[in-house]
């Protein structure tokens, strides 16, 4: 694989692909990509796009390894999104299969990513509102797809990125949850309902005034529903525990996000969903402290602790709706609604 880091190498292979006619006027910049890719920005009187290329060792502190062939999973799970919900993805522009990498519409320099607008106190309804509709017309699309769920019928990546690392290992580190982590581990992958992104995270999800930008499908299979929307507000519970004086804002979007998606889904039964989603979320807010991908911003000692109280609360008190899991997360970090 050509090492598209180097912004040399990447040039060359630009012009040796005409994917670029010269390289004057021309900023490569590097978006760090997360744990598991290179992420290149590529600016010019021409154009702009992003290049991204997937990476054998992810940037963890421990041995974590995944197949680089998930960037063509990536790709054909991004261009079935434009087909679903082309106003919130960028368009892909080429592949290139021997170097694992492909090149995708850039989204304009002002975009922000939510990660750190919810990070700063910007706790905006409107963004919430199209991420989950469009998580849910996507399911919901890819649920009657036969095609679809033929084609991204392999489960590797998300075992290899989300169930090993997050559920297994945590499983590990606390033994009396073994039995619930298995139970739920087999859920995740035999309910094999609908094309589920894996990655459904505000860290992959651009925001540019009124318009949003879905990113990053590499972990995309066919699976249950259940582990996109656990996934998506995790993230919002986490920066609860972070932020704690915003932490009703925080609650009452994720509880927002999943009436919004269920009000709009057509292909399962929404109690049971819902549910099935409390059960993922307490697991999943676990691992982001004791599972191989630990969370940045949680640092406290303290807060680490309260999250391993709440999670194992949430599942002893068999929480199985958000409008309970808000009250009970409330009283738990000692703040009043």
């Amino acid at each position: 694989m050509i090492n598209v880091a180097d912004p040399k190498v990447l040039g060359s292979y630009l012009l040796q692909k005409n994917i670029l006619s010269d390289l004057k006027n021309i900023s490569i910049k590097s978006l760090g990509g997360g744990v598991s890719c290179e992420a290149i920005m590529i600016r010019s009187l021409e154009k702009s796009f992003v290049v991204k290329q997937a990476l054998p060792k992810l940037r963890v502190k421990e041995d974590w390894f995944s197949d680089v062939t998930r960037i063509v999973n990536e790709k054909d799970c991004l261009d079935f999104y434009n087909k679903v919900a082309p106003e919130h993805v960028p368009k892909l522009l080429f592949y290139d299969e021997e170097n694992y990498l492909f090149g995708m519409e850039a989204a304009p320099e002002s975009s922000k990513m939510w990660k750190e607008l919810l990070l700063a106190g910007t706790i905006d309804f409107d963004v919430a509102h199209k991420v989950a509709m469009a998580l849910a017309d996507v399911h919901n699309a890819a649920a009657k797809d036969k095609e679809v769920l033929q084609r991204f019928a392999s489960q590797k990546f998300f075992v290899e990125l989300r169930i090993d690392p997050y559920l297994r290992t945590t499983a590990i580190r606390h033994p009396s949850l073994e039995k619930i982590v298995n139970q739920e581990i087999s859920r995740l992958i035999e309910n094999k309902q609908t094309l589920v992104h894996g990655d459904y995270s505000p860290k992959n999800i651009l925001v540019n005034g009124p318009q949003i930008y879905i990113l990053d499908f590499e972990v995309a299979h066919i699976g249950d529903p259940s582990f996109d929307l656990a996934f998506l507000t995790n993230h919002f519970i986490l920066k609860a525990i972070k932020n704690k004086q915003w932490a009703l804002g925080y609650l009452n979007l994720a509880a927002y996000t999943m009436e919004t998606y269920l009000n709009r889904i057509n292909f399962t039964d929404v109690g049971a969903l819902e549910h099935n989603t409390i059960k993922t979320l307490a697991l999943l807010f676990l691992a982001r402290v004791d599972g191989k991908s630990s969370v940045e911003y949680i640092t406290k000692n303290e807060d680490k602790d309260l999250i391993r109280k709440i999670s194992y609360g949430m599942l002893q008190n068999n929480i199985n709706n958000y409008r309970d899991l808000t009250n009970y997360f409330l009283k738990e970090i000692n703040v009043l609604p």
